[in-house]
C-alpha cells in the first residue's frame, strides 16, 4: 500500500483537524492577559489551510471572549478556538505573527540558476538565472529574482502590505497594465527562515506568464484553499 501525502492532505481538508503543541501558548489584548497554556492545540478548521490555535476554556483568565464557543469532538472538547487577529500571541517568548505557525510547514529558500522569465501583456518584465526558489508546505513554488534582472521602471510602488507568519511583511508593487495590480511583491526585513529572499522580487504566477527553463507555471490551479 502506498499514500500520497499531498492527496491525503487534500482528501482530509473538509473535516476539522488538530495537533497538540508542546508550546507554552499567551494571549493577550489591550494589553491584558487573556489565556495563558501548556495544553493549547493547533486547530484547522474545514476548508482552511491556515491554522488557528484552540485553548483550553479553564485557561482562560475571565472566561469565554464573547463570540466563541467550544469546540466538540474527540481530542478538541474542552477546547475554544480564538481568532488569531484579535489578540497578541506569543509561542513561548516569541511573538506570532501572520498566523500560529503550522507543525507541519516549512519554508525552504534555495538558490538556482534555473531560467525564469515573466511577461505581462506581451511585455517581458523579467529574466533572470540566478533566482531564488521558495518552496513552502501546501502552497506553489515562488521565484524570487534579483532587482538587476526585473525592469523596475515598469513598477511601482503599492500601498499593498501583507504578513506571513514565516517570511514577515511583505510590499507590493504594480505595473501600469490593466493586469498589473499588486503583481510582485519584496520582503525588506524578512524573518529569519526567509533571509535569503530580502530584497528579492517575486511575481505571481497566476497573474502573468512566468515560465521555468520555458516550462510554464501556473500557481495555484483551480479552487484555491481558505486562508491560501
Amino acid at each position: 500500500m502506498t499514500i500520497d501525502l499531498r492527496a491525503e492532505q487534500r482528501t482530509q481538508r473538509e473535516q476539522l483537524r488538530y495537533a497538540t503543541t508542546a508550546k507554552r501558548l499567551r494571549a493577550s489584548r489591550h494589553g491584558d492577559l487573556v489565556c495563558d497554556t501548556t495544553r493549547g492545540l493547533v486547530v484547522w478548521l474545514p476548508r482552511h489551510v491556515v491554522p488557528q490555535y484552540a485553548v483550553p476554556v479553564g485557561d482562560l483568565v475571565a472566561g469565554l471572549p464573547p463570540g466563541t464557543a467550544e469546540l466538540e469532538g474527540e481530542g478538541v472538547a474542552g477546547h475554544v478556538v480564538l481568532s488569531f487577529a484579535d489578540f497578541d500571541w506569543l509561542e513561548e517568548d516569541k511573538p506570532v505573527i501572520g498566523h500560529p505557525h503550522d507543525p507541519f510547514a516549512r519554508i525552504d529558500a534555495l538558490h538556482s540558476t534555473r531560467d525564469v522569465r515573466v511577461e505581462l501583456d506581451g511585455v517581458e518584465l523579467a529574466r533572470s538565472r540566478r533566482p531564488v526558489a521558495l518552496f513552502e508546505t501546501g502552497l506553489p513554488t515562488r521565484w524570487y529574482l534579483p532587482s538587476h534582472d526585473v525592469r523596475t521602471e515598469l513598477l511601482m510602488p503599492s500601498d499593498t502590505r501583507t504578513t506571513c507568519a514565516y517570511k514577515g511583511h511583505a510590499s507590493y508593487l504594480s505595473a501600469s497594465a490593466d493586469a498589473g495590480h499588486d503583481i510582485a511583491w519584496v520582503y525588506r526585513s524578512p524573518l529569519r527562515e526567509a533571509e535569503p529572499v530580502r530584497d528579492l522580487i517575486c511575481f505571481w504566477a497566476e497573474r502573468t506568464v512566468t515560465t521555468v527553463d520555458g516550462v510554464r507555471e501556473h500557481g495555484f490551479v483551480g479552487p484555491r484553499p481558505v486562508d491560501a
